[in-house]
């Protein structure tokens, strides 16, 4: 299937590239998790950034499903069924996804993760 991942700017410098659009194929089974893996480390965006990653597009509503940052091994999802869902059932209308990925700088990443998953503290993963 299309996935189609965009990414914010970190400095001037990388808005020359903005938005960062970057297309690839992947299978449809592969779970959510399985695939913000594999961009983590592909070299898609900055590594020493801190990052919340939205499924659709970079304008409402996408919606906020997991949380990147250096300090962590692994990606955090918001709720771990996010996490286990394919790529199949997060898929438009026309069989494709967007993936957008946000540059976070100002707030350190505990507490913006405590932001994200909100007042009731969310089912984290």
């Amino acid at each position: 299937m299309r996935v189609t991942l965009t990414r914010a700017s970190v400095a001037m410098g990388d808005d020359v590239d903005a938005p960062h659009e970057y297309v690839r194929q992947a299978d449809g089974s592969a779970t959510l998790g399985e695939f913000v893996r594999q961009v983590a480390v592909s070299g898609y965006f900055p590594q020493m950034a801190c990052w919340v990653v939205y499924v659709g597009p970079s304008e409402p509503p996408a919606v906020p499903v997991a949380m990147l940052t250096a300090p962590w091994d692994e990606p955090r999802f918001l709720e771990e069924a996010a996490r286990h869902r394919t790529l199949d059932s997060l898929a438009d209308d026309h069989g494709g996804l967007s993936v957008f990925f946000d540059y976070r700088a100002t707030v350190p990443p505990e507490v913006l993760w405590q932001r994200l998953l909100g007042p009731g503290g969310g089912q984290a993963s």
